[in-house]
C-alpha cells in the first residue's frame, strides 16, 4: 500500500502560529507517508505564513496554496481548497485544523478502512469516513469528554446536526465528484460534505481515536464546553435568542443543498427534504409533524427536548431571518 495512493490533505490557516507546528510534525511523524498537504492562508499577520514557509522548505509534500479570490472565514478557505482540489482528481482528500494533532496511524487506518469500505459498497459509491477524537485544552492535557457518535449519519439526523467533524474525515473520488464545490452558504465545510453524501452514498463512523482535537478560546466551532445537555439548556434558557444564528445557518445550508440537488435526489429524500423546509415555514405544528414522520431529529433525548423548545420559540425568527438573509444576497 505504502507509496501507491497519494492522500490529499487540505489545511486551512488563519493566525494559527501558537499551534501550528505541532499539528504540522504530526502529520510529518504518520506511519503512512504518501501523502501531500496543501496550505491555504486567510490573510494571517501573525507569524503563521513564517511557520508554513519553513515547513515547505523542509518537506517537499508541504505546499501553500495561492488559489481563490474569497476570503473571510473557515469555510470559506476550505472551499477555495476544494475547489482546487477538484480540478486536480485526486482519489482521496482529508481536512486538517491548524490546531490539532493527529496520532501517528490516522492517515494509515483511514485509507485502510476506506478501502475496506470501497470492496464492500463497490467503488462507485460515494464514501466518507469519520472517526472519533479525543480532546486536549491549550497545554495538549486531556479533557475527559468522550462523544457518542453513529455508526452511520443519514440525512434525517443531518437536516438539524453534523457529527462528522471535518478534522476527521476523508472521502473517496466518487465523494468528491458528487459534492464539486461546497458553497460558502453552508457555513461548515464539513455539514455540507457528509449532507452530500448521505444523500447519495454512506458516511459511516471509523470508531477509532486518531486526533487530539484542541479545545481554546479561538476555536471557530465545536466547542466541547458547549455540547452537554446542561450547558445547552442554560442558552436557551437564559437567553433564548442564543441559537438564532445556528439555527438560520442550519436552515440556509438545508436549503442551498436542497436547491442545488433537488432533481438528482431520491423521491424519499426530495419529499422528506423539501416538506421539511416547507413546514418550517408553515408553523410549529407542522413542523413538529414532520420531524416524526421522518425521524428529523438529533441523537438523545435530552437535545431533542431542548431543541423542539428551541423550535417552538425561534422557528419564525429563523425564517426571517433566512429571508432577510436572502434578500441581501440579492441586493449584491
Amino acid at each position: 500500500m505504502e507509496g501507491k495512493i497519494g492522500l490529499t490533505i487540505l489545511m486551512a490557516t488563519y493566525n494559527g502560529a501558537e499551534f501550528l507546528a505541532k499539528q504540522l510534525n504530526s502529520i510529518l511523524n504518520q506511519s503512512y507517508t504518501s501523502w501531500e498537504l496543501i496550505i491555504r492562508d486567510d490573510g494571517s499577520v501573525d507569524g503563521t505564513l513564517a511557520i508554513i514557509e519553513h515547513y515547505c522548505q523542509k518537506d517537499k509534500r508541504i505546499k501553500l496554496l495561492q488559489y481563490g479570490t474569497i476570503h473571510g472565514s473557515a469555510c470559506r478557505n476550505f472551499s477555495q481548497l476544494f475547489d482546487w482540489a477538484y480540478g486536480q482528481h485526486h482519489p482521496y482528500i482529508l481536512f486538517a485544523d491548524q490546531d490539532d494533532i493527529w496520532l501517528p496511524h490516522k492517515l494509515e487506518r483511514s485509507l485502510a478502512v476506506m478501502l475496506q469500505q470501497e470492496q464492500l459498497y463497490g467503488a462507485s459509491t460515494p464514501l466518507l469516513l469519520y472517526s472519533n477524537l479525543s480532546f486536549i485544552d491549550e497545554h495538549d492535557q486531556p479533557i475527559g469528554v468522550t462523544l457518542s457518535l453513529p455508526k452511520t449519519l443519514e440525512l434525517p439526523v443531518l437536516l438539524n446536526e453534523n457529527y462528522a467533524w471535518g478534522c476527521t474525515i476523508i472521502i473517496n473520488q466518487v465523494a468528491i465528484k458528487k459534492i464539486k464545490h461546497i458553497p460558502i452558504s453552508s457555513v461548515n465545510h464539513d455539514y455540507y460534505v457528509a449532507m452530500v453524501v448521505a444523500a447519495f452514498g454512506k458516511n459511516i463512523l471509523l470508531n477509532e481515536h486518531h486526533i487530539l482535537y484542541r479545545q481554546h478560546q479561538k476555536n471557530v466551532s465545536g466547542n466541547v464546553n458547549k455540547m452537554t445537555f446542561i450547558s445547552r439548556l442554560n442558552r436557551y434558557l437564559q437567553v433564548k435568542t442564543t441559537m438564532l444564528e445556528p439555527m438560520t445557518a442550519n436552515y440556509r445550508l438545508v436549503d442551498s443543498f436542497y436547491n442545488i440537488y433537488k432533481s438528482d435526489l431520491s423521491t424519499v429524500h426530495l419529499k422528506m427534504i423539501g416538506g421539511y423546509l416547507a413546514s418550517y415555514k408553515r408553523g410549529f405544528g407542522t413542523l413538529l409533524s414532520m420531524m416524526f414522520k421522518y425521524k428529523i431529529f438529533k441523537i438523545g433525548v435530552g437535545k431533542n427536548l431542548v431543541y423542539i423548545y428551541s423550535l417552538l420559540l425561534l422557528r419564525g425568527k429563523v425564517i426571517a431571518a433566512f429571508e432577510e438573509g436572502r434578500v441581501h444576497e440579492d441586493s449584491l
